[in-house]
């Protein structure tokens, strides 16, 4: 069931009792550098999303990935992390419901991957994360500005979507609420909300649920999964609007975020323009949101990283998973 599905490919969901070892190393997210550059951020697609407005950004640094349940683990391992309990998440006929954190052990269920994006941590978790990865690697890393994170995602596009306006071509580039997402959701609950909400994509990608990070086509910046897969956290506060906005591609905090913004899409929902914004309450803990790790620029060769194993395991991963598609036969479009 989705339930089990989603507690245990995030792995990080449960206070985690060990006995006294080493500090256990963080595993370092592969990066991507973005260089400086302007942009003019926002849409007339929403009212939350205008004023359009030029921001300009020094170079930074992004996570390739979503950050996974095995990266998330490693800090919850290492520092007896203290997850939330609850999760909202598909949990019956009825839609979402909040339901217990509890651990199912993965090895039980042949259809997890610990390659999936950490989901059930709240903004709270990413943000300890991100600073628990800083302090033990002495390294800048942090979450990405609203700002830069729409940078980064749009990656010099100017359709509606990163790779141009054709929507039947969503799947090569995210995992989206599609035909195959549809399926699943109707086989164990009772269909997508989106269909009434958004609609679904014209498209398979013969994903159901979270997807292993990477297994779509990146952008032009070599990012993957901003479209979609699960919603990201950044550091900004939510703010109704764009008034007032930071011109320099900073987060636009303040000493108290009852909310904290959500963006790019999910599996759930059909692919986002990449303008659009969302938020979620700071105590909101679900199980369609994750997040990606940012860091401040740094000199090109200290900026290397040559893979690790983690990184090889994954791209095994990846391949075993493109396999496994590509044997699958594509789910026809709905007679209508």
């Amino acid at each position: 069931m989705f339930i089990q599905r989603t507690l245990a490919a995030s792995l990080c969901l449960f206070p985690i009792v060990a006995a006294a070892a080493p500090a256990l190393a963080p595993i370092e997210p592969q990066m991507v550098t973005i260089k400086a550059g302007q942009f003019m951020m926002g849409s007339v697609r929403a009212p939350n999303t205008q004023p359009v407005h030029s921001v300009t950004l020094k170079a930074f640094r992004i996570g390739k990935y979503e950050v996974t349940a095995a990266e998330f683990q490693r800090f919850a391992e290492a520092t007896k992390y203290k997850a939330p309990r609850m999760c909202t998440q598909m949990a019956s006929k009825r839609w979402f419901a909040s339901v217990p954190n509890e651990f199912v052990d993965a090895a039980t269920l042949q259809s997890l991957s610990k390659f999936e994006p950490a989901t059930c941590i709240g903004w709270n978790g990413a943000d300890a994360y991100v600073k628990w990865l800083a302090r033990e690697t002495g390294k800048k890393y942090r979450l990405p500005s609203e700002a830069e994170w729409e940078y980064a995602s749009q990656a010099g596009g100017s359709g509606r979507y990163f790779f141009g306006n054709d929507e039947t071509q969503a799947c090569r580039y995210a995992n989206v609420a599609d035909r195959s997402a549809e399926a699943v959701v109707r086989r164990d609950f009772d269909g997508l909300e989106a269909r009434e909400h958004t609609g679904v994509m014209p498209c398979d990608d013969k994903a159901g649920y979270a997807s292993i990070v990477g297994m779509y086509e990146p952008n032009a910046f070599g990012l993957h999964d901003t479209l979609g897969n699960i919603a990201e956290f950044v550091q900004d506060c939510e703010h109704e609007t764009y008034a007032g906005a930071p011109a320099d591609g900073s987060a636009w905090v303040e000493a108290q975020c009852e909310a904290r913004t959500m963006r790019g899409g999910s599996w759930h929902r059909r692919a986002y323009h990449a303008s659009h914004r969302g938020a979620m309450p700071v105590d909101f803990i679900g199980a369609l949101e994750g997040f990606r790790v940012a860091e401040d620029s740094v000199a090109p060769a200290a900026a290397e990283t040559k893979p690790g194993a983690f990184d090889l395991e994954l791209a095994q991963a990846q391949q075993a998973e493109r396999a496994r598609r590509a044997a699958l036969a594509e789910i026809p479009r709905p007679k209508r």
